[in-house]
């Protein structure tokens, strides 16, 4: 009897606890993240910066030289690229990662020195992601905080139901401080390096085409025999069938005249 009810108290004790443990954690976050928000706007905001160009060029293989080769100058990189070639054009679409800090540099780089026959377009997108840094930042530091007092408390507990239930808000609290810390890499990432995608083409005239067409066509109607002379050797029997058919046709008709 005694042992239940030490039991039920220090349930009543543990779940008490938890819930202004709750609150406090809540308290503890709004009053981080506000003066987390109050510092970033005396000293810099979190912006993500992307940049877009298209034109159509001249020589696309020496305008994708001039830009690949600007690239080390600038501390940038190549994260994809793709090349196209249709009826009517062929060209690159090449996503390129810079430094924030030098991203208007890249840009203005592009326009001036790349063979520009015509611009098509020219863009320029920033996302203020600050309040969404500063609250990812703020939560994450009050749930390694949180995690440190579940820790204390789990060396001083000795209820074995107590410590089952500390280890499972531990285990939820390191999922939710592995979730945020992904996602202030990410911010991270985004904020530090800009994204520039380069898409230009050049237009191909017939004529420059024609040869390509047409040694494509000789070989594909070499093919296309190839094709049909496998399809009469699939077909031999029924081939001499209705050639003996015929055969015998005619001398049939031959000797019925005689």
């Amino acid at each position: 009897m005694k042992k239940t009810l030490l039991f039920v108290l220090l349930s009543i004790l543990f779940f008490g606890c938890g819930s202004k443990y709750e609150n406090s954690e809540s308290s503890t976050f709004n009053t981080v993240k506000n003066n987390s928000i109050e510092k970033v706007n005396a000293i810099d905001r979190k912006l993500i910066k992307n940049g877009s160009i298209r034109f159509e060029t001249d020589d696309i293989e020496k305008t994708n030289r001039l830009i690949k080769s600007s690239l080390d100058k600038f501390g940038a990189y190549v994260s994809e690229e793709n090349n196209y070639n249709n009826n009517s054009n062929t060209g690159y679409d090449i996503t390129i990662r810079v430094p924030a800090l030098k991203f208007d540099s890249l840009m203005s780089y592009i326009m001036k020195k790349a063979d520009i026959k015509e611009l098509k377009n020219k863009s320029t997108q920033i996302n203020d992601v600050t309040e969404d840094f500063i609250d990812t930042q703020a939560r994450l530091k009050i749930k390694k905080e949180s995690e440190q007092k579940l820790i204390d408390l789990l060396k001083q507990t000795r209820n074995l139901t107590e410590v089952l239930e500390i280890q499972k808000q531990l285990t939820d609290i390191r999922a939710d401080i592995e979730s945020r810390e992904g996602r202030m890499k990410y911010l991270s990432d985004q904020v530090d390096y800009s994204t520039v995608n380069v898409s230009f083409y050049e237009k191909t005239s017939y004529s420059n085409r024609f040869f390509g067409d047409f040694w494509g066509a000789i070989k594909d109607g070499w093919q296309v025999f190839l094709h049909f002379v496998t399809l009469l050797a699939y077909l031999w029997v029924v081939i001499i069938v209705v050639l003996l058919g015929r055969w015998g046709y005619k001398y049939y008709k031959k000797n019925n005249k005689k």
